[in-house]
């Protein structure tokens, strides 16, 4: 169990990196909202990036047991992806997966903004969401997406047993009837996006 799940999450976190390697002009975009509770009018691309990346330097620091107060709860604020982001990005999803595959103890308890939680609930969080972020940067992007079926199936098999109790609380919209067979329409009809392979609609400018 624990290297199925820790593989998940790195193949997941290099999908989104990959996606905002790829991003072009698209970092002038508009980033859609993902979970129920994101912004209706999304964000921009960049500040949607930038705040995952937050998120990724933290990931050492709560798999290693510490808590937001040790670290210091503005540790990882300001700008972390200065003039070059996507190489930014990268070495802080680099160092992410490294405290990742490092993980042993699947009971061990995350010290999270929110509250504790264990080790498999804070993992499986990641895998969601780096998975249905690299979709969405994909779609922003108009680029091929990075999450393939193996992915997609991956990150159903740990979601399907939380969905309902994500959605009570908040955090994934309605479920919808998947509209294809595959593993992919079935992952984005569970988080209640529309649609079958492009599973959001990306908010563009209307001048680039």
């Amino acid at each position: 169990m624990t290297t199925t799940l820790v593989e998940t999450v790195v193949r997941a976190d290099r999908a989104i990196t990959e996606a905002v390697s790829r991003l072009g002009a698209a970092w002038s975009r508009t980033f859609p909202p993902i979970f129920a509770t994101d912004l209706t009018d999304g964000v921009p691309v960049r500040a949607a990036v930038a705040h995952i990346a937050g998120d990724e330097a933290w990931v050492p620091a709560m798999l290693a047991g510490r808590t937001m107060a040790e670290v210091g709860p503005d540790a990882f604020d300001g700008d972390l992806l200065g003039d070059d982001p996507a190489e930014a990005f990268g070495r802080l999803a680099a160092a992410a997966q490294v405290a990742v595959r490092a993980v042993t103890d699947l009971a061990a308890p995350v010290h999270c903004s929110f509250g504790d939680c264990s080790t498999e609930e804070y993992l499986w969080q990641l895998a969601v969401a780096r998975t249905l972020g690299a979709e969405a940067l994909a779609v922003v992007a108009g680029v091929a997406s990075p999450v393939d079926d193996a992915l997609a199936a991956a990150v159903l098999a740990g979601l399907a047993p939380r969905a309902e109790l994500w959605r009570t609380v908040g955090i994934l919209r309605p479920a919808r009837v998947a509209t294809g067979p595959t593993p992919r329409d079935e992952l984005f009809a569970l988080v209640g996006w529309s649609g079958a392979t492009r599973s959001i609609r990306a908010v563009t400018p209307s001048s680039p």
